[in-house]
């Protein structure tokens, strides 16, 4: 790295892991858990969160990165002179307003330059390009950095990515005659890479077309031997033909083999038949007879209430393809367990007929929890419309064009469920005004300031019952309903509190209402595990729980822990050492994230407005389950971290496991 010419790159190992991640994946957020996952693995130190934070400090002095206030807007852009490293919720972004200051992507667009010039029949323009981007390497990828899994797989990735537009550059140069010039450079990757049967190939018919035909031979018998004794495999029948006609010595063997993996299924067609391939890889682009992409996921039968929400939902995005009007969002939001995503789901399924090229569908949950990357996503997505996975390009914008590309003259519909922050949103928006995108969020405040937003409320008391008369078999349906009603009141109106209290009565005989009341009566936190499908409300007050800071978390922690049901400002002021300005922003955040509800109450001392009607101030709650969820995750970091040595820093991360059954192991922050 350099800054105003001077090296400033750092030296210390793990820096350069931070900055190499924080680099790879420029303007977009990478988690705290990836971080600490690429530095330490499956089970990081009491210290992690802390020694992470000692890491972003010394990048930011040591490279002089502007910064970020926390809970900075997502999108919002540090001055165009002035890279920056900003925090974020939940972890950190490396915003960099010209990305080609990155090697890997400028490499990245100059390949793409090369095949675009090519496929425009300008060979020695792609030749020139191609050959500049590989320029670029100055040896292996991020071959002098301590790289753990996730390095590892970007590290393998670039490399990948280099070979092919290494093979591709050879095909352009023995299409346009340069066989003498070129054969020494196909020797060195065929050298390099001893296995790789597209530069035995191109070697065979540079040095063919040259007039060498034993040496070509020669090449082959090398590569079968290799590929005989440590894979004890045949060389491909391409390859196999290919040595045919140089034993034939048959002209047309000069003809150049564009790599294979890059033409269309015609193309191969036409290899099989001929020997060789038209030259160039054809743009990506959805085959003709492939029918449109349709992955919604089954609507529910027994889904209740909404009927309004639905149906301001489908006059506004029923219309989407009227002209003039651009791309349309839709964003829902409302608590854990609420039923955001099968309300998206089911308004999806509505929706269908008026989205006639097809409906996508992007889970995002994996991206928030640091076990996949958001451009996974968005290539899964682009391969489901006809675009084969070894054509994609790597980096999230060179996907994120492609996918607005596609579907610029289409009617699509896209439903991206579990969206942690705008930026993500934004990377996955399409581009044509026919297009419709519903999205569900954990957090209001950081939405798209375009569309609609949707909030979702619990269940009303007869919708609760209808939902869990229609789960539960006929037998219990007959039970004594104030033992219904009162385990209705105790799930708050949450459909995913709603299906696993039915679901496990259904599934046992034996069991009643008011048995599972009185089991309740004992273990309330029983009703936070019962899963309902691969979910239960604990997993999803988590999912939430973990992306807080530490002031969030404590200040949940102190309310949760008084049994005080309701809150005035004043009263949450007094809980902390800070002003009231401070604790009503800090409320403010946990009300986006819908973890604390707020109402307003009126002011009687406050002057009535001009309408006469007298102030309000907000009042807070912490729903009940919400509540007990919070006093669990709570209990449960300091539990292990007791039998720890003691850290004397705030915010030591322990490894604490999930109350889902089968959820893996992740890392959040002791209070």
């Amino acid at each position: 790295m350099r800054r105003d010419g001077v090296d400033v790159t750092p030296s210390a190992p793990k820096l350069r892991q931070v900055l190499t991640l924080l680099v790879l994946n420029a303007n977009a957020l990478v988690s705290v858990d990836q971080l600490c996952g690429e530095l330490w693995g499956e089970y990081p130190p009491l210290s992690a969160l802390t020694t992470l934070q000692t890491y972003i400090y010394q990048l930011r002095r040591k490279l002089r990165l502007a910064t970020g206030q926390t809970g900075a807007p997502f999108g919002s852009r540090p001055p165009r002179e002035f890279p920056a490293l900003l925090t974020r919720v939940g972890g950190y972004e490396l915003r960099l307003d010209d990305k080609k200051a990155v090697d890997a992507y400028r490499f990245e667009q100059l390949a793409e330059q090369g095949k675009t010039e090519y496929s425009g029949g300008h060979g020695d323009a792609a030749s020139r390009t191609l050959k500049e981007a590989l320029g670029i390497w100055q040896g292996e990828a991020l071959v002098d950095v301590a790289a753990g899994r996730r390095l590892s797989a970007w590290a393998t990735q670039l490399e990948e990515r280099r070979k092919s537009v290494l093979e591709q550059r050879f095909a352009i140069e023995l299409e346009i005659g340069r066989h003498q010039s070129v054969s020494d450079e196909i020797s060195a990757a065929f050298r390099a890479y001893p296995t790789h049967e597209a530069f035995a190939g191109q070697l065979m018919r540079a040095l063919h077309r040259s007039g060498r035909r034993p040496e070509a031979l020669d090449v082959f018998r090398t590569l079968r031997a290799r590929l005989v004794d440590e894979l004890g495999l045949e060389p491909s029948a391409p390859l196999q033909r290919l040595h045919q006609e140089v034993l034939a010595d048959r002209s047309h063997v000069g003809r150049p083999l564009v790599p294979r993996q890059e033409g269309t299924a015609q193309d191969r067609a036409a290899q099989d038949r001929g020997g060789h391939a038209p030259a160039g890889p054809p743009p990506a682009q959805l085959a003709a007879d492939r029918l449109p992409p349709a992955q919604l996921p089954a609507d529910i039968g027994d889904f209740v209430g909404r009927a309004g929400e639905l149906d301001e939902l489908e006059a506004y995005l029923g219309s989407a393809g009227t002209k003039g009007y651009g791309v349309r969002l839709v964003e829902v939001h409302g608590p854990p367990g609420v039923g955001k995503t099968a309300f998206a789901v089911r308004a999806a399924h509505r929706l269908r007929p008026h989205f006639p090229d097809g409906q996508l569908f992007m889970e995002l949950s994996e991206v928030g929890d640091g076990s996949a990357q958001l451009a996974d996503v968005l290539a899964a997505s682009l391969s489901s419309c006809g675009t084969r996975r070894e054509k994609l390009p790597t980096g999230l914008d060179e996907l994120g064009q492609l996918f607005r590309s596609w579907t610029a003259d289409r009617r699509v519909l896209v439903v991206v469920d579990d969206v942690l922050a705008a930026s993500q949103l934004r990377a996955l928006m399409p581009g044509g005004s026919g297009c419709a995108v519903i999205a569900t969020n954990r957090y209001r405040a950081h939405s798209l300031a375009t569309g609609r937003k949707i909030v979702l409320r619990p269940l009303s008391r007869d919708e609760a019952l209808t939902l869990y008369s229609g789960i539960a078999d006929a037998r219990h349906r007959r039970e004594e309903p104030e033992a219904v009603r009162e385990l209705m009141r105790r799930c708050e109106g949450l459909p995913l509190a709603i299906r696993a209290v039915a679901g496990w009565i259904a599934a046992r005989p034996g069991w009643s209402a008011a048995r599972l009341t009185a089991r309740l009566s004992g273990d309330p936190s029983l009703l936070l595990g019962l899963p309902a499908g691969t979910q239960s409300l604990m997993s999803t007050v988590e999912s939430s729980y973990r992306h807080l800071s530490h002031r969030h978390r404590h200040l949940l922690h102190l309310m949760a822990r008084d049994c005080r049901e309701h809150w005035n400002l004043e009263e949450v002021t007094r809980l902390l050492p800070r002003s009231a300005g401070a604790t009503e922003t800090l409320l403010e955040y946990l009300v986006d994230v819908h973890l604390v509800d707020e109402e307003f109450a009126p002011d009687r001392g406050a002057p009535a407005g001009s309408d006469g009607v007298a102030g309000s101030e907000p009042v807070y709650t912490v729903p009940g389950l919400t509540r007990q969820a919070l006093l669990l995750l709570h209990a449960g970091a300091a539990s292990e971290n007791d039998c720890a040595p003691r850290q004397s820093a705030e915010g030591a991360v322990s490894l604490v496991k999930s109350a889902h059954p089968g959820r893996k192991r992740r890392t959040t922050m002791r209070l």
